[in-house]
């Protein structure tokens, strides 16, 4: 009986270190240890949830060890560098060692940039944000409804992205669909920061006169910065258009040659704030002296745990807007809400 008690402590024990091996580690370099779950690392900050404890945030620097082998990372690091790996202790601090492809390479963990689980199931690929905002005022009898939302999937060298947003007003008697845009492009990388791009839209503008334009594209991008605060790319390439104004006038196809850039800013650190300015140029190859703008900025401000406040500015020009008589430029300032998922 008493070897039978012995065999069955020392299998508990087993399966306990089995265990403690499958979930992340971070050492910290006051020698405290936190095991959990490495959920992200992105720009200098570590998301981890420990167990038994709410998510927790430390920066990089007050790291000398991570160990993370319960599943298969994709890690991004400053040097433009992709690993799909895990990573153990190294000898030095503030240095892990990156197991992948049958390999191993000692990794200064401040070189990181970004960090999360590369999830093997198709839907666990999938991440986005909703966003709402309201106005209203009983006065005027005029209401404003604002809509945004974005839904990503990333494969090893494959990302796709649906992006839509809306601005409706409203009044006792009547609706109207003021701004819409839908966008779906699909990037492949054919190197850490380079890719191609496949894209198609659809955007609604009764400001500028545009009562639809349909959107087929292809082009070339480069990530030009990934360092621990920041990520930019650009774009550029070649767009076909299909237009019809308020007026019910179609334009046939159109095309444009496009540059695009957009710039990310990160503060992980309490309070949580991320910046996206987007800018988008269009110059047109079909109707001379034709050029079109489409910027926004975005910035969000974490209230409490994938709940946002969400500021966004846009502005759409046209120099040759598709209606008569109608504007050139239109602009506009959102307030909502946005939730992470």
């Amino acid at each position: 009986m008493r070897k039978i008690i012995l065999f069955s402590f020392l299998l508990c024990e087993i399966a306990e270190a089995f265990s403690q091996v499958q979930k992340d580690t971070i050492f910290l370099t006051n020698g405290t240890v936190v095991i959990g779950k490495i959920k992200k690392i992105k720009v200098g900050v570590v998301t981890f949830d420990p167990d038994d404890a709410n998510d927790i945030t430390v920066n990089l620097p007050k790291i000398k060890g991570i160990a993370a082998t319960r599943t298969v990372f994709r890690i991004e690091t400053t040097n433009d560098k992709v690993y799909f790996g895990q990573l153990i202790p190294g000898s030095r601090n503030l240095y892990s060692l990156l197991i992948h492809d049958k390999d191993t390479t000692e990794l200064y963990l401040q070189d990181i940039s970004m960090v999360y689980p590369f999830k093997s199931s198709f839907f666990q690929r999938f991440s986005g944000n909703v966003g709402l905002g309201f106005t209203y005022t009983r006065s005027s009898d005029f209401g404003q409804l604002n809509f945004n939302s974005k839904l990503n999937y990333l494969a090893k060298k494959e990302e796709l992205s649906l992006s839509t947003s809306g601005t409706y007003s409203l009044t006792d008697s009547t609706f109207s669909r003021d701004r819409e845009e839908v966008s779906l492009k699909n990037n492949f990388y054919f190197s850490p920061t380079w890719f191609a791009t496949l894209s198609v839209g659809y955007q609604k503008n009764l400001e500028l006169g545009l009562e639809r334009r349909f959107q087929e594209g292809m082009g070339i991008g480069n990530k030009y910065i990934t360092s621990k605060h920041v990520y930019a790319w650009a774009r550029s390439g070649f767009v076909l258009n299909q237009e019809k104004s308020v007026a019910n006038v179609t334009s046939g196809t159109l095309a444009e040659l496009l540059g695009e850039l957009e710039f990310n800013f990160f503060r992980f650190t309490k309070p949580q704030v991320n910046f996206v300015l987007s800018e988008s140029f269009y110059y047109s190859l079909s109707e001379k002296g034709r050029i079109r703008n489409d910027a926004e900025g975005d910035l969000y401000w974490e209230i409490i745990k994938d709940l946002k406040l969400d500021l966004t500015i846009y502005s759409n020009y046209d120099s040759k807007s598709p209606g008569t008589d109608t504007k050139k430029v239109d602009f506009g300032i959102v307030f909502g809400l946005n939730f992470t998922f």
